[in-house]
């Protein structure tokens, strides 16, 4: 942390008009507003600044921040119909971004400009201004680049301590925060303010995260609000198919890094499912990997057992699934802040609970001295390694029951009394899960704000510097993160193995780069780590279906010089260090059929493979009938949810959700979309009848002219086939909400 020269008093202030001008005292006409990634803006700071810089032309204010949390919106009558009580029982008191709202409308002043390093995923696709103020930049570059930008303000949402009135906790976001601070030197911090919102809804997240009320300049005190909810979103068959691939490369006793989204919460899903129920991720082990499927992966074999040790997460985003696997017994395995504890702790060489043999091992690797000192005492107490209730004095150790002896591990009688009641349960301090930020349901938050204390301190939230680089403490990292997988998403690849993730071929920016990089670069570096990107095998686009294995694009994330394993819901190809012609064959095998010959043709025209290829007949049948057959051959399908983490949605809206996305990928066709129609409309009474609540919650019971009867036609047909019967809506463990809660009907 850097310096803080002529410590000012830190400002308190219930009035976030008076925050506003107090920053603008403080920085000068030209402010540089650093707002966190995604839940952790200070909102009411930001407006306020916002409108006091909206009303003075004669100042600037440059808002540099990623993933702008903005309310749902519709823009067709079922979306509305669905959203609108949503919005209002789950957003209702969330106060908006101002910017946020005046961008959309293009309203945005000339003394005000905004640039996000990562944009929300496909929100800003036709928004010209956004683009071009795009930043594109590796998450761990960010402070570099904000710096350079001038940066002089953090409005950042920060959490009370339940107990003590000057600590506030970075919480959600110490991602950035806590690198720039440490990045300022004593002359930019004296020209910077560090302003806290404070909400108590956000939970209080230790160690790292933790701020004390000096360290800020400014702190508002706002009555708490709700925390802007992610809905989580149904899984569908690929995404299923992809995880199962997934969680067979996932060694016991390694490190997992996942993201947001579908395919995050399906990995959790199958690796509770591996844990819990590993007769069911056998057999659909068996049903989705055949014998062929395996040879693409040879070198890696197939991780079937249960976890006994247990993973360790670290995750630029600390996502939901992550408590889930925690619940389940999977996130087990604790890292330590000391390079010789932690690597005894890979060699086995000390164990739990706690014996003589792991302060001897300790001893061996001259972490601790021989005799003892007071330092060695300390540091076996911090880690549990001795009880409490033993004191060291003078070069001896005083027990509890009064008698005291030489503090020399050599020494019979020292050694004896140790183990009889000197020795701690079980190690302490251990981290089960490094995070950078986190982002989810409202019921996520509300099981961190719940966490019982030791379960919470497992849990160390820190900077990004720390979890998506090497660099610094690079052994001690090392150490911690064995047979690590880091599993990200993508949008597309090529047959020579690159990937896209963030944009389009001609240059529009879907998302961002955001760490993806990060970890693929760690993947190559680190013993025994791999990089794992995913992706549909096939997209609707307008309603017909596309591609994601393409043979060129003109725009990529990861390079194919970096590539590793690639995962579709047809397979894993392990890609690092093949020639272009295997990886080309493995690419083709993890294709959906429809797309195979024409690739194969193109990849032959190249020169790239043989002329007289063929591609094995055990891969041309990837499609998802197929698909749905082998989860049907596995008998799983009470253990395949739609919403596998559980839904705030009723089921009726659960429902809804599921067909209002499966008309949203056919949007376009009007082919698929009159066929939807007509299942809907010949259906008549029984359909309405079936879909009866369904129907209530949209209101479309009674319909009002042709417009709404031809959606309830589109709606029915679509809640006709957006569900597979066999498959449950939600977890057994998780009852339904009451409609009336969500909907009002």
């Amino acid at each position: 942390m850097s310096e803080r020269p002529e410590r000012k008093h830190t400002l308190r202030s219930t009035n976030a008009e008076r925050c506003a001008e107090a920053i603008v005292e403080r920085v000068g006409k030209r402010i540089v507003l650093g707002l966190p990634l995604g839940l952790g803006k200070g909102n009411l700071l930001a407006n306020a600044l916002y409108q006091y810089v909206k009303a003075r032309p004669d100042l600037s204010l440059h808002i540099v921040t990623a993933l702008t949390l903005e309310t749902p919106s519709a823009d067709n009558l079922l979306a509305q119909r669905f959203l609108e009580p949503v919005v209002k029982n789950q957003y209702g008191d969330y106060p908006g971004l101002d910017f946020a709202r005046d961008r959309q409308q293009g309203r945005l002043p000339e003394n005000i400009h905004v640039s996000e390093f990562f944009l929300k995923p496909g929100a800003f696709i036709r928004d010209a201004r956004a683009q071009q103020d795009y930043v594109c930049s590796n998450y761990s570059h960010v402070v570099r680049d904000l710096l350079d930008a001038g940066i002089n303000v953090i409005a950042q949402m920060v959490a009370p301590h339940e107990n003590n009135a000057s600590l506030f906790s970075l919480s959600c976001n110490p991602d950035i925060t806590l690198d720039l601070l440490a990045a300022l030197t004593p002359a930019q911090r004296q020209q910077f303010v560090l302003a806290g919102e404070i909400n108590s809804a956000l939970p209080f997240m230790p160690h790292d995260a933790v701020l004390d009320e000096e360290q800020f300049d400014l702190l508002l005190e706002s009555e708490p609000y709700s925390l802007f909810p992610i809905p989580l979103m149904p899984i569908d068959y690929a995404h299923y198919a992809m995880a199962t691939h997934v969680a067979s490369l996932v060694k016991d006793g390694g490190t997992l890094q996942i993201g947001i989204g579908s395919l995050g919460d399906a990995i959790t899903h199958m690796l509770v499912l591996r844990q819990q129920f590993n007769t069911v991720y056998q057999a659909l082990l068996s049903a989705l990997l055949h014998e062929p499927q395996k040879s693409l992966r040879s070198i890696l074999p197939v991780q079937r057992e249960v976890f006994v040790e247990g993973l360790y997460g670290a995750s630029e985003m600390a996502v939901e699934g992550f408590l889930h696997l925690r619940e389940s017994g999977v996130l087990r395995r604790k890292v330590y802040d000391d390079k010789t504890l932690q690597r005894l702790l890979n060699e086995k060489k000390i164990v739990q609970p706690v014996t003589l043999d792991a302060l001897d091992a300790l001893r061996e690797a001259q972490r601790v001295h021989e005799p003892l000192h007071e330092a060695d005492w300390q540091f076996l107490r911090r880690y549990g390694l001795v009880a409490d209730n033993v004191r060291f004095v003078d070069g001896q150790l005083h027990f509890s029951d009064g008698s005291a002896l030489p503090a020399t591990l050599a020494d019979p009688a020292t050694r004896q009394k140790l183990e009889q009641e000197g020795l701690g349960e079980s190690l302490c301090g251990g981290i089960y899960l490094h995070g950078g930020f986190f982002l989810g349901s409202a019921r996520f938050y509300q099981q961190l704000r719940e966490l019982p204390e030791q379960e919470r301190d497992g849990i160390n939230m820190t900077g990004i510097s720390f979890i998506n680089e090497l660099f610094g403490d690079t052994e001690l990292k090392q150490l911690q993160r064995r047979d690590a997988c880091f599993v990200n998403s993508a949008m597309m690849a090529t047959l020579n193995g690159a990937v896209i993730s963030d944009g389009l071929g001609d240059g529009i920016v879907v998302s961002g780069v955001g760490g993806q990089y990060n970890f693929v670069a760690q993947a190559h570096v680190l013993e025994g780590a791999r990089s794992i990107l995913c992706l549909p095998s096939t997209r609707r686009q307008h309603g017909e279906i596309h591609s994601n294995i393409v043979w060129q694009y003109p725009h990529q994330t990861i390079p194919r010089h970096l590539r590793d394993i690639v995962v579709t819901e047809y397979g894993a190809a392990v890609l690092r260090g093949k020639t272009d012609r295997d990886v080309i064959v493995a690419m083709l095998a993890i294709t959906d059929s429809q797309f195979q010959q024409e690739l194969l043709a193109q990849a032959k025209a190249a020169g790239k493979v043989e002329q007289d290829y063929q591609i094995p007949s055990a891969f041309r049948n990837n499609t998802a009938a197929a698909l749905k057959q082998k989860f049907a051959d596995a008998g799983a399908h009470e253990h395949l949810p739609y919403y596998p983490l559980g839904t705030a949605f009723s089921d009726e809206e659960a429902l809804l959700a599921a067909a209002l996305h499966y008309l949203k990928e056919r949007r376009g066709n009007k082919r698929k979309l009159l066929d939807l129609l007509w299942q809907g409309l010949r259906g008549g009474r029984k359909l309405r009848n079936r879909f009866y609540n369904h129907l209530a919650r949209m209101q479309l019971l009674q319909t009002n002219g042709w417009g709404e009867r031809i959606n309830r036609w589109v709606l029915l047909g679509a809640l006709a086939n957006a569900r597979d019967l066999r498959r449950p809506l939600r977890p057994k463990s998780q009852p339904a909400p009451m409609t009336s809660e969500r909907s009002g009907t």
